[in-house]
């Protein structure tokens, strides 16, 4: 998350992806909660309230990033 360039094709791809499929910003908190609770049925004990937290984190701020794309998409469309 540091260095974004990196992954810049995989969030473009994402983005389109998302728009093809008609995803909105709405739909982003539901997949988290989905997404944390796998997570926590993985690891089990070694999902520590810190790890999901960084998890929950993380998550958000790319999804900050995919919304703005795909806004911008959307309004190609």
């Amino acid at each position: 998350m540091d260095n974004l360039e990196v992954l810049g094709k995989a969030v473009e791809v994402m983005a389109q992806r998302h728009v093809r499929t008609q995803v909105k910003p709405e739909h982003y908190p539901m997949v988290a909660v989905s997404l944390l609770q796998a997570i926590k049925d993985v690891l089990g004990d070694a999902a520590t309230d810190d790890l999901i937290e960084a998890w929950k984190e993380a998550y958000f701020y790319l999804g900050d990033i995919l919304i703005a794309r795909e806004k911008e998409l959307y309004a190609k469309a």
